[in-house]
């Protein structure tokens, strides 16, 4: 009988970008904790972050990751469905199964992707600029896409993984009209193109995200 075979650890040929994952996720927990008011995430805030940083994946996928992940930090006597613990929710999410399946630089994308998408909308940065620079650095030695991406292509491609989650940022007059200005100017993300990493067969948030479609 042929062994299954194990799916590797996040990040385990790339130890310096841990820190950076737990500081984005720690960052997630407190940013939206506090846009409803609590200094303690509660459920409903868990699954919030939750939706936002796993991969474009389906209703039904989202809705089994939810439910193993609240599992897992309810079994946790300190956790409640009022109060989950910050640290227990970083480390519950640090080696998601789907981050794991995923891969290491989808990872790093939909990271770098998310850090500027909430920089562009509040003001307020995800990572601090260590961080940041070291993300981006990293993704320009990968050859990564999505470290080149402009702003409208940023906005452009978090409304569709947005909507792919059931959850529209935008009405379909305000899409529509990024996605023609995106091009008139040729951007490729609007064509479903595969980037370099995907042509030499990489996960690519891009993929994934075109797979989903």
């Amino acid at each position: 009988m042929m062994a299954r075979r194990r799916t590797p650890e996040l990040f385990e040929d790339d130890e310096d970008m841990i820190p950076i994952a737990e500081a984005y996720i720690h960052a997630k927990y407190k940013q939206v904790a506090a846009s409803h008011g609590h200094n303690v995430a509660n459920r409903k805030d868990v699954l919030e972050v939750l939706h936002s940083i796993l991969p474009p994946v389906t209703s039904e996928e989202l809705k089994k990751e939810e439910e193993s992940i609240m599992k897992s930090l309810l079994s946790h006597e300190k956790n409640s469905a009022d109060a989950i613990d910050e640290d227990d929710f970083v480390k519950s999410m640090i080696q998601n199964s789907y981050w794991k399946e995923a891969g290491d630089v989808v990872v790093k994308e939909l990271m770098y992707f998310d850090s500027l998408h909430s920089y562009y909308t509040t003001g307020k940065p995800l990572l601090d600029d260590d961080n940041y620079d070291e993300l981006h650095d990293n993704l320009t030695w990968e050859g990564s896409s999505v470290a080149t991406m402009s702003a409208d292509e940023i906005k452009f491609v978090s409304a569709v993984a947005a909507a792919k989650r059931g959850e529209p940022m935008m009405d379909d007059e305000e899409y529509l009209a990024l996605k023609s200005g995106l091009k008139e100017n040729g951007s490729w993300v609007v064509n479903r193109e595969q980037d370099a990493l995907e042509k030499n067969g990489l996960n690519t948030f891009m993929g994934y995200l075109h797979r989903s479609m």
